[in-house]
């Protein structure tokens, strides 16, 4: 799907659905709401920091860390944007392949869901490292190419909306070339409401994880 396309998308699902968290592509609420709070709880305690939520939707995922810090939305549907701005995000539409901000503006870089629907991830992965401060967090959110399940899936979704997966090892080479260390991940098992984490991709996670987080910590020098 298009650019164009994929904003006449979720443009129609910010007017159907309004803030709530159906106007994303998660299974469900629950499932939401689990993956929120595990990926917020494990990207550590923040506060008064400047934090950019890079596709940011209707601002659903980032609104608990309104309230103790700055934090930007970006994303190309202006639809989207209008309710998470209600939310208390500084809002802006905009591309994640060139962004407006200077070079290390934020201590934390959220990129949740988004990486799936864009053919030049890496040209975003280079954005979102650009715009994190030295020694400042990236944590992207995205589907698992190695889960048995996704394989499945894949083999039975006829409509093949997100055509794009990644291994977990492929993502650490981009972050590594990107200048990031200390990369850790965060596995997820639908509809399992538990997850694991650890340093790598290990055969367990590799296999059964639905999706996962990875995120590391940019270089100071």
């Amino acid at each position: 799907m298009s650019h164009t396309n994929w904003k006449q998308y979720f443009d129609k699902r910010a007017e159907t659905h309004g803030a709530a968290v159906q106007s994303s592509d998660y299974f469900n609420e629950e499932s939401f709401f689990m993956q929120r709070d595990n990926t917020l709880r494990w990207l550590g305690d923040c506060k008064d920091k400047t934090i950019l939520d890079a596709g940011c939707g209707v601002g659903a995922f980032s609104e608990p860390l309104v309230k103790n810090n700055t934090v930007y939305g970006v994303d190309f549907s202006e639809k989207s944007l209008e309710f998470a701005a209600a939310r208390g995000l500084k809002t802006m539409p905009g591309d994640l392949t060139a962004l407006t901000f200077e070079d290390g503006k934020f201590d934390a870089v959220l990129c949740i869901g988004v990486i799936q629907l864009i053919e030049q991830y890496e040209a975003v992965i280079k954005e979102l490292a650009r715009v994190t401060k030295p020694g400042g967090t990236l944590l992207i959110q995205t589907l698992n190419k190695g889960s048995v399940q996704r394989k499945l899936l894949k083999l039975m979704e006829k409509s093949k909306k997100f055509d794009r997966m990644y291994t977990m090892d492929e993502l650490k080479k981009v972050f590594n070339k990107y200048g990031f260390d200390h990369i850790e991940f965060l596995h997820m098992y639908h509809p399992f409401k538990f997850v694991t984490n650890g340093r790598s991709a290990g055969a367990f996670s590799n296999m059964l994880a639905t999706s996962f987080a990875i995120k590391g910590r940019k270089n100071i020098d």
